[in-house]
């Protein structure tokens, strides 16, 4: 799958939420810990969930499917689901090793809907997702399968913000708190070694789709770890934003002039789009101050909700606060 139907599948979770947004509700899914019995045939309750509180949920998993936004999360927990939706390991939001390892996983549908007789087949004890109250799968029939566990997205960071839930409830809690330690170590090692410098400047994120041009705002993934890493945010795109994004246009890159440092989007290994490319490189966007003093930096994208995306993101944001702190 390319980056672009990536991209897609992250803005179906975004864009059908302007419709959604009223059913929807805020995400969700809380997992009571306790046991009904003991030893590997242990299960729980997971409450709060789309499809309410979920019962008989094994504490041990070991034949999960993969639902709608959960194959990558799950592959970068090292877990190897029987079964998932077409298009849940993606090499861009894995890396190339995880993906090897994952991407001949058996489907059983898509978010369009799932074969059930193929569900049946793959012999599952548990089965996972996210739906942001849109997708066209039947869950009720998937629960006769298995305990069928769907976390609610609101917004596409909840993809990020349901990923402690998923490791839970596949049982690789610890697994994720390590990990995510490890993340929060690296953006809070950048702001103590150059928030002295950074915490006053006024950054911003772009990013682009064809001629779209998209400014991540404060409810976004990257602008919380552009906080944590110790810069400041313009404050348009901080104070109350009504989404993850606001959607403009080249013709306001004026709009941006207040900004100190921009950072511009990329992919996991560091490739910039054309279309975001070829606005850095326009006149327009040369003419900001930011761009002037040199302070544009690449960082990788925010919608790639795994550990590989985090840590390019840390590595990304140390590099700009070094240069920016040395030349500012």
């Amino acid at each position: 799958m390319t980056r672009f139907a990536r991209r897609m599948r992250t803005a179906l979770a975004g864009f059908a939420v302007l419709a959604l947004a009223a059913t929807a509700g805020c995400a969700g899914g809380d997992t009571d810990t306790a046991a009904k019995s003991s030893g590997d045939g242990a299960t729980r309750t997971i409450k709060n969930t789309l499809n309410g509180d979920v019962k008989d949920v094994p504490t041990k998993p070991k034949r999960v499917l993969a639902l709608w936004r959960t194959g990558s999360e799950l592959a970068d927990l090292g877990v190897r689901p029987v079964a998932s939706l077409e298009g849940e390991f993606l090499e861009t939001e894995l890396g190339a090793d995880t993906f090897k390892k994952f991407k001949n996983i058996p489907t059983v549908g898509s978010f369009e809907g799932v074969d059930v007789e193929k569900a049946l087949n793959a012999k599952p004890d548990l089965i996972v997702g996210m739906d942001n109250g849109g997708l066209e799968i039947d869950y009720d029939e998937l629960s006769d399968i298995a305990p069928t566990v769907i976390f609610k997205i609101a917004e596409p960071t909840d993809v990020w913000d349901n990923y402690p839930k998923i490791a839970d409830t596949v049982g690789q809690a610890t697994r994720y708190k390590e990990r995510n330690a490890g993340l929060d170590k690296k953006l809070a090692a950048v702001a103590k070694q150059h928030g002295a410098k950074t915490k006053s400047a006024k950054a911003v994120s772009i990013n682009t789709t064809g001629n779209q041009l998209f400014i991540d705002t404060s409810k976004s993934l990257t602008w919380r770890r552009i906080d944590a890493a110790g810069f400041g945010y313009l404050d348009r795109y901080a104070k109350n934003p009504k989404r993850y994004v606001e959607e403009t246009s080249r013709e306001k890159l004026p709009d941006l002039a207040g900004a100190d440092v921009i950072f511009y989007e990329t992919d996991l290994n560091g490739t910039i789009e054309p279309g975001a490319k070829s606005l850095i490189e326009s006149a327009s966007f040369k003419r900001l101050p930011a761009a002037e003093a040199g302070h544009v930096y690449p960082v990788a994208s925010g919608t790639i909700y795994t550990f590989p995306g985090g840590d390019a993101q840390a590595k990304d944001l140390a590099a700009a606060a070094k240069d920016y702190a040395g030349t500012s």
